[in-house]
């Protein structure tokens, strides 16, 4: 790769994690493969190439489309695996037919994580049928179409819908897979109107496809034409007996400002609800985890992790890697002591309630409790408030309706409201960082 596009990429990446973050791991990162809309990175070792996949890997896609216009599958290695000569063998993906304009989705399946697979997915009560499900849609027969599922973030959506396209795609070189998100198919369809081919984007998917699986369809909310194309693309690929695997974090017939004859056919299907793991499932999860990373954990400590973190599975992996890393970098062996250090972020152990939420996000943004209860629409009073509603999911067990019940707000009007900020929360980085700094200073008061 030339020096020049390196440096002009490590400059969009400062921009979008910020300088600190970029100095302590994106920094290290070395390009050692760069051909096939595909750019492989070396990592200085297993820990860094864990963080920076389950941190950073939409954050690097972006920056580098960002300054090339180029889409690409970014994969990593370790340095032991690259032995330092920039050689690393990969295992040849099955070839599959390339169609006009389909190329990078049938030679790459951009977005997928290539780590997902069922043989790894940690089977539990919350996901015993999500995962059978996706299992019986990889064989050719059409038994539940299309298959929705959906969850709070981190409990395994994207685990099962990158299982289902790549073993379709391995084990059936002759079906054409799409793996794409709902915000990728609208940008797509965008670029598609710009330039004046929007046929050819139409018969791209409902021709050349035989396979669609489309992450976080929530995305679509309040985007009118994007929704009717997506209508007639499911509609078309359905009659067609072509397979169609959804996600999004709600039901589809809950997600706000979706056209009603798109939510009956997106929930025509089988819809599947993933729920948190159970403690035994969490004890699997932490296992397998300590497992991949070669690290011995005693019993009370992955007891202290079960117990305590409550929220998905994505941090009780983060929590592990945090764990490890404390440990090599202190010198001290991983004991209860050090995971009680290490993860005071990720504890839940103290009790949160609604009106405590209130009074922190009250005392932060300067308006009264009783102005988030109101009626009003004005930003300076709604943002706070959807932040509310967003801590209250996060750290308490309140319903929909209990958390509505503290604001004068109905189940619909804070789902809607919750939909709407998680979407912003993914794609603006300043709300994401101002979270994360509101995040430290509510942990650091209540827990």
């Amino acid at each position: 790769m030339e020096i020049q596009i390196w440096n002009l990429f490590n400059e969009a990446l400062k921009k979008r994690v910020g300088i600190a973050s970029f100095n302590r791991w994106l920094s290290q990162l070395k390009p050692v493969k760069h051909h096939a809309n595909k750019l492989v990175l070396v990592c200085p070792n297993k820990f860094v190439l864990d963080w920076v996949k389950l941190n950073y890997h939409n954050d690097l896609m972006t920056a580098f489309h960002q300054v090339t216009g180029e889409e690409v599958l970014v994969d990593f290695i370790a340095h032991s695996d690259n032995n330092g000569n920039g050689n690393n063998k990969e295992t040849p993906s099955p070839s599959q037919l390339a169609l006009p304009g389909t190329e990078r989705y049938l030679t790459g399946l951009p977005f997928i994580n290539r780590e997902y697979t069922f043989q790894n997915f940690i089977v539990g009560p919350g996901n015993q049928l999500a995962y059978a499900s996706a299992l019986a849609v990889t064989d050719k027969e059409r038994l539940y179409n299309p298959l929705f599922f959906y969850s709070p973030e981190g409990l395994g959506k994207t685990h099962l819908s990158s299982a289902v396209g790549q073993k379709i795609y391995s084990t059936h070189p002759d079906v054409k897979v799409f793996y794409t998100t709902a915000e990728w198919f609208t940008h797509e369809m965008i670029q598609a109107l710009r330039k004046n081919n929007i046929l050819e984007f139409k018969e791209k998917y409902r021709k050349y496809c035989d396979v669609l699986v489309i992450e976080d369809i929530q995305f679509f909310q309040k985007k009118e034409k994007t929704q009717e194309e997506i209508f007639y693309t499911l509609d078309s690929l359905i009659q067609m007996g072509k397979q169609v695997v959804l996600t999004a974090n709600s039901n589809p017939r809950e997600i706000s400002d979706l056209k009603t004859n798109l939510k009956s056919r997106m929930g025509s299907g089988l819809v599947v609800d993933i729920k948190p793991p159970d403690y035994e499932t969490k004890r699997k999860i932490i296992a397998r985890k300590c497992e991949e990373e070669n690290a011995k954990i005693t019993d009370d400590v992955a007891d202290f992790i079960a117990q305590t973190i409550k929220s998905n599975i994505r941090d009780i992996k983060s929590a592990i890697i945090q764990l490890i890393a404390s440990s090599s970098l202190l010198g001290r062996s991983i004991d209860l002591d050090l995971a009680k250090e290490t993860l005071k972020g990720f504890l839940q152990n103290k009790l949160v309630d609604v009106t405590d939420i209130q009074k922190f996000i009250s005392r932060q943004f300067k308006v009264s409790p009783e102005q988030l209860k109101s009626k009003s629409r004005a930003r300076t009073i709604n943002y706070p408030r959807q932040i509310a509603y967003y801590f209250c999911r996060k750290y308490t067990d309140c319903t929909l309706a209990t958390i509505g019940s503290f604001f004068n707000r109905n189940h619909s009007s804070v789902l809607r409201a919750l939909n709407q900020f998680e979407i912003s929360l993914r794609t603006n980085r300043g709300v994401k960082d101002a979270i994360n700094l509101l995040t430290q200073q509510f942990e650091k008061i209540y827990f």
